[in-house]
């Protein structure tokens, strides 16, 4: 990835630096093209007078014919080449920078997308990079060969008669300097427009993920006068962006070219009226005044496209500069046993709402510890801390004898492990969602960790066994949650964290997932977050946070029986 501050053009040729010899052959082909687009006219000049002056022979005029045949063949046939090179150097180029794309927000904080939405996130990624593809494969290419041609247009027009080639000398310069900074203008309008079009991806993603409860409760209609007023922003500030960024451009250029073939043909006109120009040079002054017309427009065509994917790539630098969750850790945890020790760690998502206060506990190597309280008590956010995904802000959290904030992120990864009620299958084999694709882990490592939560004959069952392909909408929530569990036991990590495993289970799921979670538990420390108390029936501690803090921690048994403290109310009023 290129570095942070890198320049406009830096950044770009950092994505087609691999891409050398497809951009050498596209500039060979449309550097073809524009010999092509020259020749053809002169074809045609060279048949009028010709005919005109009655010096063409059959075999001649055939020739001529058949030459200008040839010309606008190759003509066509490289400009579908060119479509095919552009087209593969914009994806290739454009598909390493998802990559990168993807990669590093994968890496930002949990912050960062508990403040962004999942559609516009895919808005960023899809939508402004797909802007880039003419920027990374034919803008720079174009711009030189458009630029040939104006070259090319000009100095024949000098050669034909020198007045008309001052016209078209200096209304090129003129144009050269008035129309990209107009086109400039319109590069605010364009970003407004991608972000309009990114708010508007969020609210439509949310309001397709809450279908059901938006359906249930009666509220569709409220969610479409919603994306309505989304339609709305986003026409409002597309029209800006067409208004500034195109019209104007495309309006300019169509008059200067107007100008340009009025001024020239006029010329041309008074020439030929003299007698000092034949009619078919007349005709290659008409014709090279329209082919100017189209660099022109194509031209400024690029330079809209260019505000449109200067917006797109402001965006996505931006992501790109965002800060990723720090992983300056050297450290490694060891395979052994690890416990948890919590001193003085206070911690806050924002600004002066501080979730977790002073916290201080400790956890055995190989225990296991109930966490219950209030909903909004702190209890996910400690599992969140435990987990690695959020930092303390204060105070020192530390697994084993390390500090948390030293550990590489590697490393953490691979003896931590986080289960959540809310469980992600990706649309995937079993094999691939317990290994999450990392082949280094056998069938048979597989069909152990599931007869360990006793899932074979669950397993086994589906038409492919644990090839089978599963996802999101073909299995309930406790098979999902007994499939992370699956994940867990094949991973072998040292410390475990369930927060809210069996919210959503029903009774006979959550009998099966707390007969699961035992061999789980077993032998690692292990952090379970609960509201149904029978959960809990396996842990060896109990903590019981209220407001961000730790008001009381000790030995199930023992606050069990506790007169008056706070798990054994708890128990009471769950009977």
């Amino acid at each position: 990835m290129p570095a942070r501050g890198a320049g406009v053009w830096s950044f770009v040729w950092w994505y087609l630096s691999g891409e050398r010899r497809r951009l050498v052959l596209l500039a060979a082909v449309l550097l073809a093209g524009t010999v092509c687009a020259l020749v053809g006219p002169f074809i045609v000049r060279r048949f009028i007078d010709d005919v005109t002056g009655g010096r063409g022979d059959p075999g001649t005029i055939g020739s001529l014919v058949i030459a200008f045949a040839v010309v606008g063949v190759a003509r066509h046939a490289l400009t579908a080449a060119e479509t095919g090179v552009a087209s593969s150097v914009a994806w290739r180029g454009t598909n390493r920078l998802r990559a990168d794309v993807v990669d590093h927000a994968l890496k930002l904080p949990m912050r960062f997308h508990h403040q962004t939405t999942p559609g516009a996130m895919v808005e960023r990624v899809e939508g402004d990079i797909s802007l880039l593809g003419n920027l990374f494969s034919r803008f720079v290419v174009t711009i030189v060969a458009e630029a040939l041609i104006v070259i090319g247009v000009v100095v024949a027009m000098w050669w034909l008669d020198w007045r008309i080639g001052v016209i078209f000398l200096i209304s090129m310069v003129v144009g050269g300097v008035v129309i990209p900074r107009v086109a400039t203008v319109g590069e605010e309008a364009y970003r407004r427009s991608r972000a309009a079009v990114s708010t508007y991806m969020g609210g439509l993603e949310e309001r397709l993920t809450a279908v059901e409860d938006l359906q249930a409760l009666g509220a569709s209609g409220y969610a479409l006068g919603g994306l309505r007023r989304l339609h709305r922003f986003v026409l409002r500030e597309e029209l800006r962006a067409a208004l500034i960024g195109s019209s104007l451009v495309w309006a300019l250029a169509s008059v200067f070219t107007a100008v340009i073939t009025l001024l020239a043909l006029t010329v041309g006109g008074l020439r030929f009226g003299a007698g000092a120009m034949t009619l078919g040079t007349v005709y290659l002054i008409f014709a090279f005044t329209q082919q100017l017309q189209e660099p022109l427009i194509r031209l400024s065509n690029q330079l809209q496209d260019l505000q449109r994917a200067m917006a797109g790539l402001s965006r996505t630098r931006d992501l790109l500069n965002e800060e990723p969750e720090p992983d300056d850790g050297t450290a490694v945890l060891p395979s052994a046993d690890l416990g948890i020790s919590a001193h003085s760690v206070s911690f806050a998502y924002h600004p002066g709402t501080t979730v977790l206060r002073e916290l201080s506990f400790e956890i055995p190597a190989g225990g296991s510890v109930g966490i219950v309280g209030r909903t909004g008590g702190g209890k996910s956010t400690l599992a969140k801390l435990v987990a690695g995904l959020e930092r303390p802000d204060t105070g020192q959290l530390k697994l084993g004898d390390t500090d948390i904030t030293t550990v590489a992120r590697r490393s953490l990864r691979a003896r931590v492990a986080l289960v959540t009620q809310d469980v992600f299958l990706l649309d995937a084999s079993i094999r691939d969602n317990i290994a999450l694709f990392d082949p280094s882990f056998s069938e048979v490592a597989i069909w152990e960790a599931l007869d360990r939560l006793g899932l074979r004959d669950w397993v086994a069952r589906f038409p492919a066994g644990i090839d089978s392909v599963v996802s999101q909408r073909t299995v309930s929530a406790g098979q999902a949650q007994l499939l992370a569990l699956a994940r867990v036991s094949l991973s072998d990590p040292a410390v475990l964290v369930l927060d809210e495993a069996s919210a959503r289970l029903d009774p006979d799921t959550e009998s099966h997932l707390n007969a699961a979670l035992r061999p789980v538990i077993t032998g690692r420390t292990s952090v379970v977050i609960a509201h149904r108390l029978t959960t809990l029936d396996q842990v060896d501690l109990i903590m019981v946070i209220d407001d961000g803090q730790v008001v009381e921690f000790g030995p199930r048994e023992s606050l069990r029986t506790a007169v008056g403290g706070r798990y054994a109310a708890l128990l009471e009023h769950a009977r």
